[in-house]
């Protein structure tokens, strides 16, 4: 005996939002990544998890410390040049400041061909497991050196999906600061068939 089932609005609008960023997610890893390391040279192209959230309380603080942001990229396996850690931090302080937190910040890597050195005392505790397989000289551990850029990634499911003010607001400072949003929008097409329809545009001028 059967159990014919629908699914309520509330419970029917998660379900969207999760099909929704799993699919997003999967597009840039599997069609965006390897489109952009291809047509703009990069050697690694990854949708962070919002790992700058923590930083909160240093724009309330007179703690400000480049380190604490460097760690960021250690944790993902890399060490940032100036220029890139730079350009994190100010993005970072933005997306604070206007208490906006998107669905994730594209990092595009571009290795440099140098290695730094870091203490393994110095390492972020998320990091240290990952490291001990790494070329090491003592106690130091080496991570490749890269430059790079970010953007912003915005995920929306639906045909009418659309950014709230204050999210525009801080994205047109981020815009000004040359960091670009990219919306990956989601629309499903036939549950049943299994169809669904993914679409992403870059964003460089003010929305």
């Amino acid at each position: 005996m059967g159990l014919e089932y629908r699914f309520k609005r509330l419970e029917y609008n998660g379900l969207k939002g999760t099909i929704g960023e799993h699919l997003a997610r999967s597009f840039i890893r599997g069609n965006l990544a390897p489109k952009l390391m291809r047509e703009e040279g990069w050697s690694h192209v990854m949708l962070s998890n919002n790992d700058y959230k923590h930083h909160a309380w240093t724009w309330n603080t007179k703690l400000f410390d480049f380190d604490n942001f460097r760690q960021d990229f250690i944790l993902h396996g890399f060490y940032p040049t100036m220029t890139l850690l730079s350009k994190y931090t100010s993005a970072v302080g933005i997306l604070n400041q206007n208490h906006c937190t998107p669905d994730g910040l594209l990092l595009k890597f571009r290795e440099t061909g140098k290695m730094k050195r870091v203490k393994k005392s110095d390492l972020p505790s998320g990091a240290r497991m990952r490291v001990e397989k790494r070329r090491k000289h003592g106690d130091l551990f080496e991570f490749p050196t890269v430059e790079g850029d970010l953007e912003i990634v915005e995920i929306k499911c639906g045909r009418k999906a659309k950014l709230m003010g204050k999210q525009k607001e801080a994205y047109n400072a981020l815009i000004a600061k040359d960091v670009p949003l990219r919306m990956i929008k989601v629309r499903i097409v036939s549950f049943d068939l299994n169809r669904f329809l993914v679409e992403e545009h870059k964003y460089e001028k003010f929305l």
